[in-house]
């Protein structure tokens, strides 16, 4: 969107009527790759620190998108403040918050309870995973475009619709954008914790339907599960 030209004493940039005047400390002119290097690879902004906004926690853990293991019974690497519910069949939810190495304790009894675990884990933006490039692969996709890696998978469609509302659309993309920034959204996104054996193959960007959580059989009060981690809003790593 810049229009770069080399000067006798430097270059001139311009954009939308703004104009640049940059002065070679030589005396010469200047090319784009003096200024600029070797360009962008996609939308790019001078880094801004924009704290603790949108009631959001930088502190968290950032999580790990991908095959996640949770074991009651050990640390869990990127589910540090994630909050573990257990629903046993015919029972009450009985829930439990992740310490900061990722355990956790629903004191269980002994015995055997089938059921579902869900975990649900809020975004962090110190961790920075989520970028206006992200934003761009979600337009890409909303208007039936693949992203710049090539087709999407059902994990990167899941990623894209950061609503929830079941399509990949602008909205997505603007919410996206705007935990990018540093701006309120009223989307916050967050990790989606799936069954890792969870039929996704009827998922399209007109059509984002899935279960969270996992049915699981709780034996004296130890849980362990492989379950899949998505980051909603987070497409390249999905």
């Amino acid at each position: 969107q810049l229009t770069f030209t080399s000067t006798a004493n430097g270059a001139q940039i311009e954009y939308r009527g703004e104009v640049v005047q940059v002065q070679s400390a030589s005396g010469g002119a200047l090319t784009s790759t003096d200024i600029f290097g070797a360009g962008f690879a996609g939308p790019a902004h001078i880094p801004v620190d924009f704290g603790d906004l949108g009631g959001q926690t930088p502190g968290s853990s950032d999580g790990l998108v991908g095959q996640i293991t949770v074991d009651s019974g050990a640390a869990n690497p990127g589910l540090t403040d994630a909050e573990i519910r257990f629903t046993p069949d015919g029972g009450g939810t009985v829930s439990a918050t992740a310490d900061d190495q990722g355990r956790f304790d629903l004191e269980l009894p002994d015995g055997t309870f089938p059921g579902v675990l869900d975990i649900t884990k809020h975004y962090s933006t110190a961790s920075g995973k989520i970028d206006a490039l992200d934003a761009l692969q979600v337009l890409r996709i909303s208007v039936g475009l693949d992203p710049t890696w090539g087709p999407a998978t059902a994990e990167n469609l899941i990623a894209a619709d950061v609503n929830r509302d079941g399509t990949v659309n602008a909205l997505d993309a603007l919410a996206i954008l705007q935990v990018a920034v540093g701006q309120p959204t009223a989307h916050d996104p967050e990790w989606v914790f799936l069954d890792e054996n969870a039929d996704l193959s009827g998922i399209t960007k007109d059509n984002v339907t899935y279960q969270t959580g996992v049915d699981i059989v709780a034996v004296d009060g130890v849980i362990n599960v492989d379950m899949t981690s998505i980051l909603l809003g987070n497409l390249e790593a999905a």
